[in-house]
């Protein structure tokens, strides 16, 4: 588009480019931002490459060694735009970022991806309270920073855990993830054939809540004994599920896939007929807006962004966190076709949301706007 009007680092403390909800969102507004001529680094110490820097689809990927490698890009930049994670508190990345643009003089915007919800989990992997305590106010000095005159977060789930640090509501921008709506649609524009029942879209670790989900299957198959679901995703308690799926004899009917590629995995979820999530916490939720936006029904818990994006069940089913009977009952009467002509009108109203509200382009222009 001409001349360079901005240049952007966005910094994030893992691969930017490794197909995980939050890095095909953050990836995804990088490009975008690249095609409106802003000069676009993204910087991170987890790259896919050996060499420290290469150029992916418009956007320069650097990769970090050093403090002083960091201070480099720091420098070069108008904006920093540093990814934050609360249920990654105990990795210092984007709090550090944020001082040193602190001392350097340099504006930077907070991008904040999970609520606070999501730090109660860092139990699990064994950070304690005290950890998360005075991680949490590192966090917010951070947040509080002169030259942070904004602060975005994906969900108003987030921007409710940031205001509750005492930072000023006026400071928070909400702005959902971003979808290649255009992309997306084109893809799976050839499927026609529900080939899966139900298709499940997540981390395999605790918060996940990866038990329900077998819960959930183990219930459906008394309604419907034949079902096929898949869970599509990689992590530490994959041995465990692989054992509960024997437990539950479901071994015919449910299977685990990993490391699938995300043009892909878009084709998965429209050869389903239903997905859920049976997540403990979402603070937004990237495969519920793609299954809305694909037209697949979602069924999904009564928790911060899936609740958020469904708009409390207008636009997909809502069913009490924890519970494991009613899910298996919205999908046995999606599978076998129940209350077909309301299930229509929801699945309508889901698809005119996503294409309304999760534009990837639209998204961009909001942060080419910060």
């Amino acid at each position: 588009m001409g001349e360079i009007k901005k240049n952007i680092l966005i910094t994030q403390d893992y691969n930017p480019i490794k197909g995980t909800g939050i890095s095909v969102a953050t990836f995804g507004i990088a490009k975008e931002l690249s095609k409106l001529g802003c000069e676009v680094t993204f910087a991170s110490y987890d790259t896919p490459e050996e060499s420290s820097s290469q150029k992916v689809e418009g956007v320069n990927v650097v990769r970090l060694q050093t403090i002083d490698d960091l201070k480099k890009a720091i420098s070069v930049t108008d904006t920093v735009i540093n990814v934050l994670s609360f249920s990654a508190m105990f990795k210092p990345f984007a709090v550090t970022v944020g001082f040193i643009c602190g001392e350097m003089n340099v504006r930077y915007i907070p991008w904040v991806h999970t609520t606070l919800q999501n730090s109660k989990f860092n139990n699990v992997v064994g950070i304690n309270d005290y950890v998360q305590q005075t991680a949490l106010y590192l966090t917010t000095e951070m947040l509080k920073g002169s030259l942070c005159p904004k602060i975005i977060a994906v969900s108003k789930a987030v921007k409710d855990s940031i205001v509750k640090l005492g930072i000023d509501p006026e400071k928070v921008m909400v702005i959902y993830n971003g979808l290649d709506t255009e992309k997306v649609l084109k893809d799976v524009k050839e499927i026609k054939e529900k080939t899966i029942d139900v298709i499940c879209v997540q981390r395999l670790s605790a918060e996940k809540g990866n038990v329900l989900t077998l819960a959930v299957f183990a219930n459906l198959k008394r309604i419907v004994p034949n079902f096929k679901g898949v869970i599509v995703g990689e992590g530490g308690e994959k041995d465990l599920m692989l054992s509960l799926i024997k437990v539950f004899g479901l071994e015919n009917n449910v299977k685990i896939i990993s490391n699938v590629i995300n043009g892909e995995l878009t084709k998965k979820i429209a050869c389903s007929k239903a997905f859920l999530s049976t997540s403990l916490t979402e603070s937004f939720g990237l495969a519920v807006a793609e299954s809305m936006l694909i037209g697949t029904p979602v069924v999904v818990p009564n928790i911060e962004g899936p609740d958020e994006l469904t708009e409390s069940g207008e636009c997909g089913f809502v069913y009490e966190c924890g519970d494991t009977v009613n899910p298996a009952k919205i999908l046995g009467n999606i599978i076998l076709g129940s209350n077909k002509g309301p299930l229509d009108l929801m699945v309508e109203e889901a698809m005119k949301k996503a294409q309304k509200e999760f534009d990837v382009k639209k998204q961009a222009q909001l942060f080419f706007s910060c």
